[in-house]
This record gives structure tokens, C-alpha cells and sequence, in this order.
């Protein structure tokens, strides 16, 4: 696979790129750009009217047309998170394979937000160093992601209700002049973010780093060729004063494009710099590196796309295990579960097709399966699933927090069989979760005292007998108790028996 192309769908352009494999990296072989501004549809009807859906795809069929000319066989289409709003976005994706034949199924428009974090972590290589602290700030079209990273570990993850396109449809309704708009902002902007200055606290904050396509395209307009990595808060700061100084329509006629688009450009600017002065940040960065840029070199090199997935899961681990902290979790305990579980998936890969992303389904319900008794605890499983379900977790989207929900909610022992076939999941799909129901079931039967009184693990897998024989120097009944109730799905759904032996150790 020597080429491969990207298009980017936004609100007020899509973009293409064509890249060939190189020995090193890659090679730009065509780019191509068009306008579509579908803000007026949007404000006006929440949907795409069938003439822009006609645009998108004439603009669609053209670059596709292209990618037959240069013989590009594998290609993907990015959508902006603008299109979560657009009630007909179905409609839209249907049209595109009707009309251009192009598939874009399966699409997860918060991709986009794990892809910047990528962006982050290729560009800045000490994003993880115990020395320096940086607040990295999302801009999105509807709301917009904040991360701190301090002494190496993420410990801000929010996503707040703060976005570009979002305040261009404010202030086009209150009809706020450019003057009037960064005050407006500011003002918008700190209803937001308060409650991330608390979680900062006395944390000293080395840079604020940007990222957001449609910012760097805009600000590219504005700054001409200059590189944008090269770009000081100051020099931010006197373009806003120039901006401010003048109307939409002037600044229109200076940058050469509409205004609609110079009405996001001040926005964009005023947002950044309102963000800067709350947080009393000294200096900033802008990641300018395409996310059409990564999506070629991890598709070009996949010891890349690994790398990037090692890290982001130490990311999600991280988040996972600070949610725990917050409900006061047993770490142990779920240390145990999770140790536990691994082993035993690993000894029934026979008998399971249980993948990566499986295991890690299991590994995150080990440790927030108990966190719901800091609300009530004879109820927990439902309590803790509510929280998950009602929490960010970075890299963690909604299908995947609804199937470890749906894991959590189902691992004690007083659950029926018949009511997991009430949560909307079917087919293979239910038995894989169903399978990591039964393995999670065993695992915390074998600390059901939470005093890890059993040690020494040894799993075994003899002809239809599954044995886990374990050791102990002090009453065990509990566990044996709950190992009995808690092993009739696992036998159900693995067609297997089960055996626990428990080796009595004395004189230690």
C-alpha cells in the first residue's frame, strides 16, 4: 500500500490530502481544499438542506474522481464534531454513498478528540515529563477539550460546552459587533471554566497548547505564511487589538474571505486569549500538524499507531484509577480482580473470541465495579455503572462506557440471567459481555472479604474442568460461599465445570 488519502468534512470546508509512503515518513502528493459554509442551515433548521447535501457531494465526487486519477485505493473520511448537531446527519451519509459512493460507516465523531491527543503526544515529546505542567486546550466546533498534564500524569480530563462555531451562533443572534466581542466572551467563557481554576488550584501552568483544524485554518488567514509554531502571545494579542479596531465586513476585505469567517476568526482569538488571561498563562503553542497527517502515518506505519495506543491506554488507566480514588475504591481489591481475571481469560482463549478491546472492557469494570458503595451498598452495581455512565473518561466513548456499564451493573451475585437480554445488546456481541460478566463473577467471589485472604493462584484447564486452586492460612468460607453462587453463569455460558481447591498453609 503505497498511497492513501484523507477528506476532511467541516463546517466551512473540506479538505483533502493524498500521501505517498516513503522510506521516512511520507510525501504530500495533492492537496485540495474547497469552501462550504453550512452555518445557515444549521442556525435556521438543525439539518442540512438537500442543496448543500448536493454541494457536499459534487465537491465529494470531484476528489474521489481525483483519487482514481493518481490509483489511491484506501481512503477516509473525517467528519467535524459540528455534525453531532445536525438531526439529518443519517440522511447526509446516505446521500454520499448514494450519489459518490463513498462508505462512511461506523463513524465515531469523538475520534477526532483522541486523534489530537495523539497530535500531542508526537509533537510534544515531554508531555509525560515530572518537571513541567501544560494545559492542553481542544478547540471544537460545540464544545471544546481541556487536559492538564502535571508532573507527567493527565489530571484534568473535562469537556466543556464551549466551542468556536457554538459562540458564532451567539453572537450572530445577539448581534455582537467585533468590538463588544471578546468581552462578551470572557464573560461566556468563565461560566464554563470556573471549575476547572479550582481542580488547578495552586498548580503553576508552563504553556497553554493549542489545537483545533479550524482554529490553525483561520489563524493561517491571518498570519499568512508565517509558521504558526512561531507565533507569541503578544503578536495574538495585537491582532485581536487590530480586529477590534474594525467590522466584520473590513475584516473580510483585509483577509480576503467571508464574513461569516471573519466573524470566526475573531471569535477564535477572542477564545484563546480569554482562555489565556484566565488561567494567567505566559506563553502558548499551536500544534500545527494535521490530524489528516497522522491518520497517513499510522495507516503508513503501524509500529506508530501501537506506540500512540500504548501510551493513550496508560491514559485511560490513569483516568480510570483517579475516578476510583474519587469514590474511595479498595485498589487492592480491584488489583486482585483484574490480576485474577487476565488469568483466567487467558487460560479459556479456547473458549472464548474475546479480544483486546475485551480485555480491556474487563480491566476497567475491575477497578469501578465497587464504586457505587460510596453511595449506597447493597445496590452498588447500579450505583457504580450511574457514575460511569455520567462521567468522561478520556478514551472512552459512549459505546464503550455503555458495555463496561452494562458489565458493572451485572457482576454481583443477585443478578438474573434473563434481565442482561433487557439492554439492547444482542447476538455475539451479548455473549462476548456475557462472558466477561461470568469471569469478573469469579474473580471477586475470590475476594469476596476484601482481606485477599486467598494467594497463590494456579489456574488449570483438565479436559471439562476448569480448577483454580489457591492458598490461604485463614477462614475462607466467604469466599467459598460466594465462589458457589457466583460460578453458575460461568458454567452456563463456558460449558465447563468449575473447581475451586484451597490449600490450608499452617505454621506462618
Amino acid at each position: 500500500m503505497g498511497t492513501y488519502a484523507v477528506i476532511e468534512v467541516n463546517s466551512t470546508f473540506i479538505e483533502m490530502k493524498i500521501y505517498e509512503k516513503k522510506e521516512i515518513g511520507y510525501k504530500i502528493l495533492e492537496k485540495v481544499t474547497e469552501d462550504i459554509n453550512l452555518f445557515k442551515d444549521i442556525r435556521d433548521k438543525d439539518e442540512i438542506s438537500l442543496e448543500k447535501m448536493r454541494k457536499l457531494c459534487e465537491i465529494l465526487k470531484k476528489m474521489d474522481n481525483l483519487l482514481r486519477d493518481y490509483g489511491v485505493i484506501e481512503k477516509k473520511i473525517i467528519f467535524s464534531e459540528f455534525f453531532k448537531t445536525i438531526t439529518n446527519f443519517p440522511m447526509v451519509l446516505d446521500q454520499i454513498k448514494l450519489k459518490v459512493n463513498l462508505s462512511v460507516e461506523n463513524i465515531d465523531l469523538s475520534e477526532k478528540t483522541y486523534y489530537s491527543i495523539k497530535k500531542l503526544i508526537h509533537l510534544e515529546k515531554e508531555i509525560f515529563s515530572k518537571k513541567e505542567s501544560r494545559l492542553f486546550f481542544n478547540l471544537k466546533s460545540f464544545s471544546s477539550g481541556v487536559y492538564l498534564f502535571y508532573k507527567g500524569e493527565l489530571c484534568i480530563n473535562e469537556h466543556i460546552n464551549l466551542g468556536s462555531e457554538k459562540l458564532y451562533l451567539i453572537l450572530e443572534e445577539n448581534n455582537i459587533n467585533s468590538k463588544k466581542a471578546f468581552d462578551f466572551i470572557c464573560d461566556y467563557m468563565e461560566s464554563y471554566v470556573e471549575f476547572i481554576k479550582r481542580d488547578i488550584g495552586r498548580k503553576v501552568i508552563k504553556k497553554l497548547i493549542l489545537e483545533g483544524e479550524l482554529e490553525e485554518k483561520l489563524l493561517k488567514l491571518v498570519f499568512g505564511k508565517k509558521d504558526l509554531k512561531n507565533i507569541t502571545l503578544n503578536e495574538l494579542k495585537e491582532k485581536l487589538k487590530f480586529l477590534q479596531e474594525h467590522s466584520y465586513n473590513e475584516i473580510s476585505i483585509k483577509y480576503k474571505c467571508s464574513v461569516p469567517i471573519a466573524k470566526l476568526i475573531v471569535i477564535s482569538i477572542c477564545l484563546i486569549i480569554s482562555f489565556i488571561d484566565y488561567f494567567e498563562i505566559k506563553e502558548i503553542k499551536f500544534l500545527d500538524f494535521n490530524i489528516k497527517d497522522l491518520c497517513a502515518l499510522e495507516k503508513f506505519y503501524p509500529d506508530i499507531r501501537y506506540c500512540f495506543e500504548e501510551t493513550l491506554w496508560k491514559i485511560t488507566l490513569d483516568s480510570v484509577i483517579d475516578l476510583g480514588e474519587k469514590f474511595d475504591f479498595d485498589k487492592e481489591h480491584s488489583e486482585f480482580v483484574k490480576k485474577i481475571g487476565i488469568k483466567l481469560l487467558d487460560k479459556l482463549k479456547g473458549y472464548h473470541s474475546l479480544g483486546l478491546k475485551d480485555y480491556k472492557y474487563f480491566i476497567i469494570a475491575a477497578y469501578l465495579h465497587d464504586i457505587g458503595k460510596a453511595i449506597d451498598f447493597e445496590n452498588h452495581s447500579k450505583h457504580s455503572a450511574y457514575i460511569l455512565e455520567n462521567t468522561t473518561i478520556f478514551g472512552l466513548n459512549r459505546e464503550m462506557i455503555e458495555k463496561v456499564g452494562f458489565i458493572i451493573r451485572a457482576h454481583t451475585s443477585n443478578t438474573k440471567l434473563e434481565s442482561l437480554y433487557n439492554y439492547g445488546f444482542k447476538g455475539e456481541e451479548l455473549i462476548k459481555l456475557l462472558k466477561i460478566i461470568a469471569i469478573i463473577k469469579i474473580a471477586t467471589s475470590l475476594d469476596r472479604g476484601k482481606k485477599r485472604r486467598l494467594q497463590n493462584e494456579k489456574i488449570s484447564l483438565n479436559k471439562n474442568n476448569l480448577i483454580i486452586e489457591m492458598e490461604t492460612n485463614e477462614d475462607f468460607y466467604m469466599e467459598k460461599s460466594s465462589f458457589e453462587k457466583q460460578s453458575k453463569l460461568f458454567k452456563y455460558l463456558f460449558d465447563l465445570d468449575i473447581e475451586l481447591k484451597i490449600n490450608r498453609r499452617f505454621g506462618e
